[in-house]
């Protein structure tokens, strides 16, 4: 027995086999903007600068101007995606001498 046909308008069908892998190909951009603006840090002589899972970003900086920079290249990259960030799910966590809590 079969299903009734079902029309995507936009995006990846939940839990489809090939969602993940789509998924990805849609926001490689953003990864390879990330990379070619040089911002981010070193972990044991490894440049990081962003972790992806599924539809989750980290970014990872050694300075609060390099962060800013690689908000504002995922903010231009989502929009030529049509696609924006959940400020209510994105926080800022910052460690260092110089941080202080508020």
């Amino acid at each position: 027995m079969l299903s009734g046909t079902i029309q995507l308008m936009c995006g990846v069908r939940q839990g489809g086999v090939l969602s993940p892998v789509l998924f990805a190909v849609y926001v490689n951009d953003i990864i390879v903007a990330l990379s070619e603006s040089g911002a981010g840090c070193y972990y044991d002589n490894m440049f990081v600068w962003c972790v992806m899972y599924a539809d989750d970003l980290l970014l990872l900086s050694a300075s609060l101007c390099d962060l800013q920079l690689m908000i504002s290249i995922c903010c231009e990259e989502l929009d030529e995606l049509d696609m924006r960030l959940n400020l209510k799910k994105s926080p800022i966590v910052r460690i260092g001498r110089l941080c202080t809590t508020l």
